[in-house]
């Protein structure tokens, strides 16, 4: 009977307030705008939430009592917050529910301000739309603070273990401005990615250094033996000096590629610009070799023929492949001819780094290196889900190292 009885009195009370409310809006009162509706139903409702509470710890053998309300301010994307006197009671084991519906809201509003962050907006920048479309007052050390969810997401991945086989890997740098210290430079992000056993591709490694050098990628590959790298079948980079050396001594089973496409534009800088056009020409046909026809040795053979074409006019053109390096520059040969473009070059990896330095443009420097990498981190998990992940390179089905 009595809870029949409460049952009424809530039903009545809450018809009462919306009638109420409705009444106000209707005749356009100076004082009663569309948001003090919102307020006034969302404690109407929380002042119902607590008067069923109350009843039901009273029929449990429990005693509390209404104990007045609180001020309390949420954030919206309107142009004013809501500020809302929530109730509560004397023991104070009392919440209302409608609370949740509005901490959503404010996780919405979160959402925003990382989504825009992470889609190249500055952290001021994102400040400043918030302030002008939204009427929400969240300073750029605010977004700053909200970024450090990324610096978490971040370190966790760090130490999970990775793949035990791979079939290729891919190690490239990209030069990003950077504050270290008082002074601000361009440094080099080392990015590794790796072709997994079902041809999925996925991030690696991602870490800043003053410099790229064979010593920091040595360094870089240990990392993620570490994490659980036992084989690689090839691993594809630049022709740093040295660096075939690191690869031998942490993944002594893998064979190494050096980049093609990295050479050829160190030769052609070394060009005058009148003979560039036909030195270029010439080296593509050295390694055009993509045919199962093919071979290390006639690709060799076209290699001897390039240097003594252009030796008499630059002497030193034969020291861009030392005798014991230049089989670095041809190891794409020796896998099937489906899947030597792809292996030839770091190339595959210039559609993230267009990515990125989009995504950067408007970020003239970054106050940290962890906050870099945090910021590019989000940036190439997200191609990873809409594009590595998604699109398996079939091509390497045909993998026969």
């Amino acid at each position: 009977m009595l809870k029949e009885q409460i049952s009424t009195k809530i039903e009545s009370k809450s018809n009462q307030n919306l009638l109420l409310g409705l009444r106000n809006l209707r005749m356009s009162l100076d004082n009663f705008t569309l948001e003090q509706f919102v307020v006034s139903t969302l404690e109407m409702l929380m002042e119902l939430e607590r008067d069923e509470y109350l009843y039901n710890i009273k029929e449990s053998g429990f005693k509390d009592k209404g104990n007045g309300s609180y001020p309390r301010s949420f954030k919206s994307l309107s142009k004013n917050s809501l500020l809302i006197h929530v109730p509560r009671t004397r023991m104070g084991e009392f919440k209302p529910f409608v609370l949740e519906f509005l901490k959503y809201n404010q996780e919405q509003v979160n959402e925003l301000v990382l989504t825009l962050y992470r889609k190249g907006l500055t952290a001021r920048d994102v400040s400043d739309v918030m302030k002008d479309f939204f009427g929400t007052d969240i300073s750029f050390s605010t977004v700053s603070s909200l970024a450090e969810k990324f610096n978490e997401v971040r370190t966790a991945w760090e130490s999970t273990f990775l793949e035990s086989c791979y079939k290729a890997v891919f190690c490239d740098a990209i030069y990003i401005t950077v504050k270290r210290g008082d002074s601000y430079s361009k440094e080099a992000v080392h990015i590794i990615y790796g072709v997994r056993e079902d041809n999925k591709r996925e991030l690696l490694l991602l870490e800043v250094n003053p410099t790229e050098s064979a010593n920091s990628w040595g360094l870089y590959l240990e990392s993620i033996r570490n994490r659980g790298v036992e084989m690689i079948d090839l691993i594809v980079a630049d022709g740093i000096s040295g660096l075939e050396d690191e690869v031998h001594k942490i993944f002594p089973g893998s064979m190494f590629q050096k980049c093609v496409i990295h050479k050829m534009r160190n030769i052609l800088n070394k060009i005058r610009p009148k003979e560039k056009e036909e030195v270029a020409s010439d080296l593509k046909v050295v390694f055009d070799n993509f045919s199962e026809a093919d071979t290390i040795e006639k690709a060799t053979e076209k290699l001897e023929n390039f240097i003594s074409k252009w030796r008499p006019k630059y002497g030193n053109i034969g020291n861009y492949f030392n005798e014991g390096l230049r089989e670095y520059y041809f190891t794409y040969i020796r896998f099937p001819s489906m899947v030597r473009r792809m292996i030839y070059t770091t190339n595959s990896i210039e559609s993230l780094n267009k990515k990125i330095r989009k995504a950067t443009k408007n970020k003239q420097s970054f106050e940290r290196p962890d906050r870099l990498l945090d910021f590019l981190f989000v940036i190439i998990k997200d191609f990873e889900v809409a594009n590595w992940m998604k699109y398996p390179v079939s091509t390497f089905s045909h993998w026969k190292p």
